[in-house]
């Protein structure tokens, strides 16, 4: 993959995004950013940041990986704090916050594999 390619790619479909040295910081909606950093000539890194005010982690900025970890982690005590005061609610709860977060994942990591697939296409 190459530097100049991947940034006529995002000019031409209008992507809102960054340069920094041998880096390009693509800013995608909803509070999503991916990085490419091309300073290795033999591997393109490319990382994926949910960015402040977000779905999964509110304020913070973290990997999505790491997001959905400690989304099911806080879920998970949530839902046995309230399950000791009420079982079927604990379950309830949990189930919902899971199929959330499952939502909210899926459609930030379909884009970022979208992009990424676009990406390695356009540059081939």
């Amino acid at each position: 993959m190459k530097l100049q390619h991947t940034e006529d790619f995002l000019k031409k479909f209008d992507y809102d995004y960054l340069r920094q040295d041998n880096q390009l910081i693509v800013k995608m909606e909803p509070s999503q950013q991916v990085s490419i950093d091309f300073s290795n000539p033999k591997k393109t890194v490319i990382t994926n940041e949910l960015t402040r005010w977000n779905f999964l982690t509110g304020i913070f900025n973290m990997q999505i990986k790491n997001a959905v970890l400690l989304n099911l982690a806080l879920g998970l005590i949530l839902s046995l704090a309230l399950a000791f005061q009420n079982l079927e609610t604990g379950i309830y709860v949990f189930l919902i916050y899971a199929i959330w977060i499952s939502f909210w994942a899926a459609h930030y990591l379909s884009k970022s594999k979208t992009l990424k697939e676009n990406l390695n296409h356009w540059n081939n």
